[in-house]
């Protein structure tokens, strides 16, 4: 568990059990243990190996909250009849999130009590993942163990109502004007009593029957951000939207930590090929792990793209083991692995087809490689919309272009220098930042009693 100190607040980080959003809060955990802190997780049982593999210990999910994504086809099969967009985002939210937080709340008070029994005396700080709902109970006064303080950590868009923008789901710009703060206020009054009044239902009435006697609970989005003492939203200013009523309590921790990953130890035998590159421009493709049909953005990438020689196309299929659909044909320019840090591939690359992913636009910034989107489901249409305002990337609007529409947008970034020029101001602006100091810093000043 690396070196210790019983003066260090003792670490508890609580996290959705879907592989995009644990990776990143595990390499937090993994920097911290490398720091001397004692780390526990609570995370689908799934999970245990990659996280005592790091040195951490485990406390698994069990009922309704333990799955990862490989489930949802067999745990909601109603899900993949839903239209894209709001209707699926919102039972999204009501049937794998919010339902999960009674399980992740007895999981995570499992572990409380672990550690105030092995530990008495120090304080546990408790650091929760946004989309992590099982902290909110006790942050709403449930009885049960209380932490010392909770920091709450954003790898996922920033979704806090605000007066200064639309809400959250159909990947509508900002604005602040009069005129346009007018129309947020009305849509977002909308949303909250019609599209998203049930899931909000659910929340309140699960915080009830634990509890919960604050009587001011925020709307259930906001609770995310305002009910925990703190809040990091991993990424820089330039990347979210501004809003002039952010809670002082939230901060920007400037992206994901770097280099924190596992060493990209089995590289394809075509690597070589990547590294040395000097004459073609490479385009990276993946659509993340949890869209599993490569039908949708893989298979026109690498048709809308076959032809130019001046392109070597990369394909990251996302996850070991995963391959493409028996009878492809793969074009010569093209080069297909399972698995490929981004980290490790973006240095090289000029283009970034994504279905728009929070971590690969993290990654994206990170190396200033321009993107180009098309993603419609779950927080897909926000990153996409975040991009495009940011001015890094070309948004498709569609999770299934045609191969003539991902060429056209890949055109697009080599034939006009602003997405790279932008992209490279990003990643100044990222540089300036250190997530993991941030994030100890704030541990510390809790574990000390600030506010």
């Amino acid at each position: 568990m690396g070196s210790t100190a019983s003066n260090k607040p003792l670490i508890l980080i609580c996290c959705t059990p879907i592989y995009g959003h644990l990776m990143p809060i595990r390499a937090i955990g993994k920097e911290l243990i490398a720091r001397g802190y004692e780390v526990t997780f609570v995370t689908g049982s799934s999970y245990r190996s990659i996280i005592e593999s790091i040195g951490a210990s485990f406390v698994p999910l069990s009922g309704y909250g333990d799955f990862t994504e490989e489930d949802f086809p067999k745990r909601w099969p109603i899900r993949e009849t839903l239209p894209e967009g709001p209707v699926q985002l919102t039972f999204d939210m009501e049937e794998i999130f919010l339902k999960s937080l009674t399980s992740q709340h007895e999981a995570e008070q499992t572990a409380l009590k672990i550690l105030s029994d092995k530990y008495s005396g120090r304080p546990i700080i408790v650091v929760t993942e946004s989309a992590y709902l099982g902290s909110l109970p006790t942050a709403a006064g449930a009885p049960g163990i209380q932490p010392a303080a909770t920091l709450g950590i954003g790898i996922v868009p920033v979704v806090i109502s605000s007066i200064d923008h639309p809400p959250f789901g159909p990947g509508l710009p900002p604005d602040s004007t009069p005129e346009g703060r007018e129309r947020n206020k009305a849509m977002n009054e909308s949303i909250q009593k019609q599209f998203l009044a049930q899931p909000n239902s659910t929340f309140r009435k699960l915080l009830a029957e634990l509890g919960a006697t604050d009587p001011d609970i925020p709307f259930f989005f906001d609770a995310m951000y305002m009910l925990p003492n703190r809040f990091l939203q991993m990424c820089i200013p330039s990347i979210e939207y501004p809003r002039s009523d952010l809670p002082e309590s939230i901060r920007f921790a400037g992206g994901l930590p770097k280099g924190h990953r596992d060493t990209y130890a089995n590289p394809p035998s075509w690597w070589d090929e990547i590294v040395t590159n000097k004459t073609k421009k490479i385009v990276l493709v993946s659509q993340g792990t949890l869209t599993l049909n490569f039908t949708d953005l893989v298979l026109p990438t690498l048709t809308g793209l076959k032809d130019r020689e001046d392109i070597l196309v990369v394909v990251a299929l996302g996850k070991e083991g995963r391959a493409l659909p028996g009878g492809t044909t793969v074009p010569a320019n093209a080069r297909i692995a399972d698995f490929i840090p981004f980290d490790d591939v973006l240095p090289y690359c000029a283009v970034f087809v994504s279905n728009g992913g929070y971590g690969a636009l993290q990654h994206a910034i990170g190396h200033s490689v321009p993107l180009v989107i098309g993603g419609t489901t779950e927080d897909k249409p926000e990153i996409a919309a975040r991009a495009e305002w940011a001015g890094i990337a070309v948004n498709m609007r569609t999770a299934t272009p045609s191969p003539e529409v991902v060429l056209a947008a890949v055109d697009e970034i080599f034939s006009n220098p602003k997405y790279k020029e932008r992209a490279k101001v990003l990643e100044a602006e990222m540089a300036t930042f250190d997530p993991m100091e941030i994030v100890v810093k704030n541990i510390e000043e809790l574990a000390a009693g600030k506010p």
